[in-house]
């Protein structure tokens, strides 16, 4: 058993010995995380509306549409926890903060991206922008991507120098783009799906949502402590995704968003889920938008939160 053991280590070495200068031209590739959290450090202090969420703002919101400084700190598939670990990283640098928009979207306060599909994108947390995990792998590239896939971005970065960041300065991304727009009619019966929970009442879900609402009153505790208004948001999402949705779920989030609203003077809540002024073309896909969308309703976000502040003044 003992020169198995041994034998088994030896062939193991030049793997592990290959692994470590890897692991660290992996983690040296410019990404839209490291991107915004180098951004965040530099310019935070200037900042005056901070936009928090995932794939919907990332592609959906602009900042150079809005008056004043805005930055969209959002990334794909980004939940509130990771919303506010980010907003407590940097909340002692919000020096010139109005507004902090974050995203209330159908699977908002019933997901959480470790339990996702997505819960490899975690790592990316821990690794760029230094916020700690409990789990050992989140530390490493190499343990959460396939090997093609890592080859794939070596090559891509040190061969072709193309890097992985996908964002404009101001954090708006850049790949849904109309011209590669998806088909609306697939995509919004597999996103409704995606996004809805299999069970609400189950303990794990409970617990998820419970937390969640936690985080929504430490967001609103922020804004009351440094004078500064939250406005929560559901961006414009297509009929096909709309109609495919679980009534029960859609109930929930409704009333609870209500409810939050009601106590707390200091949020406001703007849902575009339905506006009409969001045709076909305005989509990537079903429940995302393309630039030409984004532009419409970036505008209409950033007149709203200027007709807010001048009447608050």
């Amino acid at each position: 058993m003992r020169k198995f053991i041994l034998k088994t280590l030896i062939l193991s070495l030049p793997l592990l010995i290959l692994s470590i200068p890897t692991e660290y031209l992996l983690q040296q590739i410019p990404n839209d995380y490291t991107y915004k959290k180098n951004y965040l450090d530099e310019y935070s202090s200037k900042i005056k509306i901070l936009i928090f969420g995932a794939s919907h703002e990332y592609y959906g919101i602009n900042p150079i549409y809005f008056p004043i400084y805005t930055f969209n700190a959002c990334h794909v598939s980004q939940t509130l926890d990771f919303d506010l670990a980010i907003l407590n990283k940097y909340r002692n640098k919000l020096d010139s903060m109005k507004v902090v928009v974050v995203s209330i979207d159908y699977s908002t306060l019933f997901s959480k991206l470790e339990y996702s599909t997505e819960a490899w994108r975690v790592k990316n947390y821990t690794l760029y922008y230094g916020i700690k995990s409990k789990s050992v792998s989140n530390y490493f590239e190499l343990l959460n991507n396939t090997l093609d896939k890592n080859i794939y971005r070596l090559v891509n970065y040190y061969i072709k120098q193309n890097n992985d960041i996908t964002c404009t300065e101001l954090g708006w991304g850049t790949s849904y783009n109309s011209k590669n727009a998806k088909n609306l009619q697939e995509t919004g019966k597999t996103a409704a799906i995606r996004h809805t929970v299999d069970y609400m009442f189950s303990k794990k879900n409970i617990k998820i949502f419970e937390e969640n609402l936690k985080i929504l009153n430490s967001f609103s505790e922020f804004c009351n402590q440094q004078n500064v208004k939250l406005f929560l948001i559901t961006t414009p999402t297509y009929y096909t995704y709309r109609e495919n949705l679980n009534a029960e779920q859609l109930k929930k989030m409704a009333e609870t968003i209500n409810d939050f609203i009601n106590r707390h003077p200091n949020s406001y809540y703007f849902n575009w889920s339905e506006d009409s002024d969001f045709v076909a073309k305005d989509f990537y896909d079903a429940d995302h938008l393309n630039e030409i969308g984004a532009e419409k309703l970036s505008k209409k976000l950033a007149n709203d939160i200027d007709s807010f502040l001048i009447y608050s003044k």
